[in-house]
Protein backbone atom coordinates (compact mmCIF):
# COMPACT_ATOMS: atom_id res chain seq x y z
CA UNK A 1 0.00 0.00 0.00
CA UNK A 2 1.33 3.37 -1.01
CA UNK A 3 1.06 6.40 1.28
CA UNK A 4 0.32 9.72 -0.36
CA UNK A 5 1.70 12.76 1.43
CA UNK A 6 -0.39 15.90 1.05
CA UNK A 7 0.44 19.26 2.63
CA UNK A 8 -1.83 20.39 5.47
CA UNK A 9 -4.82 22.39 4.30
CA UNK A 10 -7.05 25.05 5.79
CA UNK A 11 -10.53 24.01 6.92
CA UNK A 12 -12.07 26.14 4.18
CA UNK A 13 -11.42 25.86 0.48
CA UNK A 14 -8.69 23.22 0.70
CA UNK A 15 -5.96 25.85 0.31
CA UNK A 16 -2.55 24.83 1.51
CA UNK A 17 -1.67 25.89 5.03
CA UNK A 18 1.51 27.95 5.20
CA UNK A 19 3.74 28.95 8.07
CA UNK A 20 2.45 32.51 7.64
CA UNK A 21 -1.10 31.32 8.39
CA UNK A 22 0.05 29.59 11.56
CA UNK A 23 2.13 32.61 12.62
CA UNK A 24 -0.80 35.02 12.16
CA UNK A 25 -3.08 32.75 14.19
CA UNK A 26 -0.52 32.59 16.99
CA UNK A 27 -0.12 36.38 16.93
CA UNK A 28 -3.87 36.94 17.12
CA UNK A 29 -4.22 34.56 20.07
CA UNK A 30 -1.40 36.37 21.90
CA UNK A 31 -3.11 39.75 21.49
CA UNK A 32 -4.62 41.16 24.71
CA UNK A 33 -8.46 41.08 24.78
CA UNK A 34 -8.78 44.87 24.97
CA UNK A 35 -6.99 45.19 21.61
CA UNK A 36 -9.46 42.95 19.76
CA UNK A 37 -12.01 44.52 17.38
CA UNK A 38 -15.15 42.40 17.22
CA UNK A 39 -16.44 42.57 13.65
CA UNK A 40 -20.16 42.60 14.56
CA UNK A 41 -19.71 45.43 17.05
CA UNK A 42 -17.82 47.42 14.42
CA UNK A 43 -20.52 46.62 11.84
CA UNK A 44 -23.29 47.83 14.18
CA UNK A 45 -21.38 51.06 14.87
CA UNK A 46 -20.96 51.67 11.13
CA UNK A 47 -24.68 50.99 10.61
CA UNK A 48 -25.54 53.54 13.30
CA UNK A 49 -23.24 56.19 11.80
CA UNK A 50 -24.03 55.27 8.19
CA UNK A 51 -25.38 58.68 7.16
CA UNK A 52 -22.47 60.62 8.67
CA UNK A 53 -19.93 58.27 7.11
CA UNK A 54 -21.61 58.37 3.72
CA UNK A 55 -22.03 54.60 3.55
CA UNK A 56 -24.96 53.30 1.50
CA UNK A 57 -27.24 50.50 2.63
CA UNK A 58 -26.12 48.53 -0.40
CA UNK A 59 -22.49 48.76 0.72
CA UNK A 60 -23.45 47.35 4.11
CA UNK A 61 -25.13 44.32 2.59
Amino acid sequence: METIHQPPTTPFGRRSLTLAHVASQAASKARPPEKVAHKWNVFRAICAARARLGVSERALT
